[in-house]
């Protein structure tokens, strides 16, 4: 296992990496409070972390998050549909939902078919949204000038994804953000960016 970081290379980039993770927080409280009406216990919190590579993915320790089971959602970006076919990233981001609040969190955001008793319809929605979360943030790039990406259809699993997430290679920086709904710790969101054409 490699904690990727120690041989950091300096390099320009078209943007700031943390306008990714100030638009990806804007997209879901914008998601969270103006189309679900579900109001946010408090400020998301945001973290720069290391990405933690195994075999050439990034692995994900879902069980870290939230000290106990979780869902995950992982979504790769592509620059073209043809990097997706050719496994070459831009760009991840995985979703963690804690098991124990996944149900009434998914429920308030209008999944009515989540089950606390069918796991796979919860790692459905928890995958639609994901789709939701990343469509939204993708769009928002694309508004600020950047290039349209293509993105992946999601991975689900319970706690993590086998086998870790693609990623681009050349990043060795994740930013990860948490939500808290009902003053519970709920969500964690972790994205990973390499530069992208300003168009």
């Amino acid at each position: 296992m490699i904690v990727r970081g120690s041989c950091m290379v300096a390099k320009d980039r078209e943007f700031d990496p943390q306008v990714i993770a100030t638009t990806l927080m804007g997209c879901v409280q914008n998601t969270l409070e103006e189309m679900y009406k579900l109001k946010l216990s408090q400020d998301p919190e945001f973290e720069e972390k290391e990405i933690i590579e195994y075999a050439s993915r990034m692995q994900t320790f879902g069980l870290e998050k939230f000290n106990g089971p979780c869902y995950v959602s992982a979504i790769n970006f592509y620059l073209s549909p043809r990097h997706l076919e050719e496994h070459d990233p831009v760009g991840a981001i995985v979703i963690y939902i804690r098991e124990d609040l996944a149900v009434r969190f998914l429920k308030a955001l209008g999944f009515e078919d989540a089950d606390e008793e069918d796991e796979e319809i919860i790692l459905d929605c928890c995958g639609e949204l994901a789709n939701i979360i990343t469509g939204q943030f993708k769009n928002e790039l694309t508004s600020l000038g950047y290039k349209d990406l293509t993105i992946s259809a999601p991975i689900k699993a319970k706690n993590d994804i086998p086998g870790g997430v693609e990623f681009n290679y050349n990043e060795y920086k994740l930013y990860e953000l948490t939500f808290y709904l009902w003053k519970e710790k709920t969500m964690v969101i972790s994205i990973t960016m390499a530069p992208v054409e300003h168009l």
